[in-house]
């Protein structure tokens, strides 16, 4: 895998579009606003693979496509097991440490991003080559991860994670995190110097997400992943609190290994005929959705453990004109107090009233209050902040620290 490549900046990143969810669009639009500022990138991903099941299996070591340099992983088919899941998340993070070992000389930078945790080893080999790292946290998927019971506490891998992650954020040079509550808590935890976390907001690409004329229907719309994280057991049953005569039609779309349960869910509810799934969308459907919507539903369990979580479909939202739903604790709540374009319940009888309030809302001053707020959170806002961590880190390399 040696290539001849050098660059201002490497990005490892596990997904990169035309990849979705939340993990490639942080990534690729990073990667087009620093290119756009002139930064010399260079990002080494799997192969294409998310959604799982959606792109041909290939059994190429490696591949560019410009400055995308893609690696072999395991692929797995759209109802992957555990240990598909495992294969998947674990071999990339090994072949890219592999390449830069034998591309050691590409880069005086690199950044990687978490989660999946396995990106550490990316990270910790970095800093044995004597590389400056910055490590962007988008999730905390260990906390999560436990608190749900997908890993079990105090276990050998819950005890190798914690090492890993502990020992690169102790080492890497900065960390970029996408709010305040994980930069708390991860000081708390292992720590680590607040002076070189910075948080950098998801955010959303402002270029893509607007509505020139849109034509709005009266629905409600989810547009995402359906996984262990969301609560549409809540959300469906508030849904269905909701009197007929006042109950706007659901629209869903995305994928996830909850999505069959949730479509189960609202059958079990009655609502088959109020919910409809139209499946994976691209981008660009995705825009035109919610630019002919009224509401946007964002449902995250209220667990301890996710109160530092803001979907990013939130931002998406506020950009199209559209006030949210949401269930949730924490951050999502402060989301929707500062934009005074959401209403967040935890049990299902608030989650109603939530509804109930945004249908009886004034539409055009919620868009108006979204678009104000979700002005300041825009991907090229997020990328001057990322330059500004690099600069630093250049900084840092050119004086010799």
């Amino acid at each position: 895998m040696p290539m001849d490549t050098t660059a201002d900046l490497i990005i490892f990143s596990q997904a990169f579009p035309p990849e979705k969810g939340g993990n490639a669009s942080r990534m690729g639009d990073l990667y087009k606003y620093l290119t756009k500022f002139g930064v010399k990138i260079t990002v080494i991903s799997a192969i294409e693979t998310y959604p799982f099941g959606s792109f041909p299996r290939e059994l190429k070591l490696s591949k560019r496509e410009g400055d995308i340099i893609r690696l072999f992983t395991y692929q797995p088919k759209e109802d992957a097991s555990n240990i598909e899941r495992a294969l998947y998340y674990t071999l990339f993070p090994i072949f890219a440490s592999i390449w830069l070992i034998l591309n050691k000389k590409s880069t005086d930078v690199i950044l990687i991003t978490s989660p999946p945790p396995q990106m550490y080893i990316v990270a910790l080999i970095g800093k044995i080559l004597k590389k400056k790292v910055i490590v962007d946290i988008r999730d905390l998927f260990l906390d999560v991860s436990v608190s749900l019971g997908f890993i079990k506490r105090g276990s050998i891998v819950e005890r190798v994670f914690r090492f890993l992650e502990s020992k690169a954020l102790q080492t890497a040079n900065a960390i970029t995190l996408v709010t305040p509550k994980i930069r708390r808590q991860l000081v708390e935890e292992y720590g680590i110097d607040p002076a070189k976390c910075y948080v950098v907001p998801n955010g959303v690409d402002l270029e893509t997400f607007k509505c020139e004329k849109p034509k709005r229907k009266p629905q409600m719309v989810y547009t995402g992943y359906f996984g262990h994280a969301q609560d549409f057991d809540t959300f469906l049953e508030a849904y269905a609190l909701v009197d007929e005569k006042d109950r706007i039609p659901l629209i869903l779309a995305g994928s996830g290994e909850n999505l069959k349960e949730t479509l189960e869910k609202a059958e079990k509810l009655g609502l088959s005929k109020w919910v409809s799934y139209i499946g994976m969308l691209s981008r660009k459907e995705v825009v035109n959705l919610l630019c002919s919507s009224t509401i946007g539903v964002a449902p995250i369990k209220a667990d301890e453990s996710l109160k530092y979580a803001i979907p990013s479909k939130i931002y998406e939202y506020l950009a199209c004109g559209l006030p949210f739903v949401g269930v949730g604790i924490g951050e999502i709540e402060r989301v929707a107090k500062e934009s005074q374009a959401g209403c967040v319940g935890k049990t299902p009888k608030e989650v109603a009233k939530c509804i109930k309030k945004l249908l009886s809302s004034n539409p055009q001053k919620m868009r108006i209050y979204g678009l104000r707020y979700v002005s300041q959170y825009s991907r090229e806002a997020s990328a001057r902040k990322f330059l500004h961590v690099l600069d630093l880190v250049r900084e840092q390399h050119e004086k010799g620290h």
